[in-house]
């Protein structure tokens, strides 16, 4: 069996980060890929994460793995003064994936998870030279520049359907925070009846460390529950500190694990 790699971008990616394991019989046993991304916002402690993918015959994933990690120590020497970390992720009750990782020296602690929010009381106190308004959304640009907002924060998984599904749910709300009449943070809540979730939200790296997430949130919160909302949950990556400090505001609690990122430090 060997590694190959395919002789254009697949899927954006570039070639040289792509690898088919072919089998002696010239078959394709298996595929994997890896995707460097650069997060300081969502890991301060680790701005640099390499997600990487493995599909195929068992057979070959060794062989993938051994060439998925030897890329990814390459790919580390294009920031080496920056802290990587290389991860995977697994269904939290595919035991026989997490000891394959385990046994690899990947640590599996790093979840998603949902948790539920505590709904404080009152409407919060805005920061001095801040107000809220509700984000408009009622042309295509306005949708879309809510998008590209939201990705030039680091919050890539919302795109024009699943923008527009929350849009149509009946409990619906994307509020903005301003500085000195300027857009500084977001978030996005929605749901049907009590319940709702904490679909996004973001602060501007410049205005970040100032309390200005927990100001937008508890004052999000406030609308929702005036609409009758009495449950919000939300999903959260248990190692990124920020997100775990602004949902230990609101008294967090975990109620469910969707995934497990598999992992380890590469420096």
């Amino acid at each position: 069996m060997m590694i190959v790699h395919p002789q254009a971008p697949v899927n954006g990616l570039n070639p040289e980060d792509v690898f088919y394991a072919i089998d002696d019989l010239g078959a394709q046993a298996g595929y994997g890929f890896i995707l460097y991304q650069q997060q300081p916002g969502l890991y301060p402690d680790c701005p640099v994460n390499m997600y990487f993918s493995i599909a195929g015959d068992p057979s070959a994933r060794y062989l993938l793995f051994g060439a998925l990690v030897a890329r990814a120590r390459v790919l580390q020497n294009v920031n080496p003064q920056l802290r990587a970390r290389l991860y995977t992720s697994i269904a939290p009750d595919d035991t026989q994936l997490k000891d394959f990782y385990l046994h690899n020296g990947f640590d599996c602690e790093e979840t998603d998870q949902v948790v539920e929010l505590s709904i404080p009381y009152g409407d919060g106190r805005i920061p001095m030279s801040c107000t809220v308004a509700m984000t408009p959304l009622h042309t295509w640009d306005e949708q879309n520049s809510l998008i590209y907002r939201l990705q030039m924060n680091d919050i890539t998984f919302i795109d024009m359907n699943y923008l527009n599904s929350m849009m149509r749910m009946p409990r619906f709300l994307t509020l903005g925070l301003y500085r000195n009449a300027v857009l500084i943070g977001e978030a996005i809540l929605a749901g049907q009846g009590q319940d709702a979730e904490l679909a996004a939200i973001y602060i501007e790296p410049s205005s970040r460390g100032q309390g200005m997430g927990k100001a937008l949130l508890h004052r999000s919160l406030a609308i929702m529950a005036a609409e009758g909302v009495t449950r919000v949950t939300a999903r959260t990556m248990s190692r990124s500190i920020p997100q775990q400090r602004l949902m230990n505001d609101f008294g967090a609690r975990v109620i469910g694990v969707n995934m497990i990122f598999p992992g380890m430090y590469l420096n």
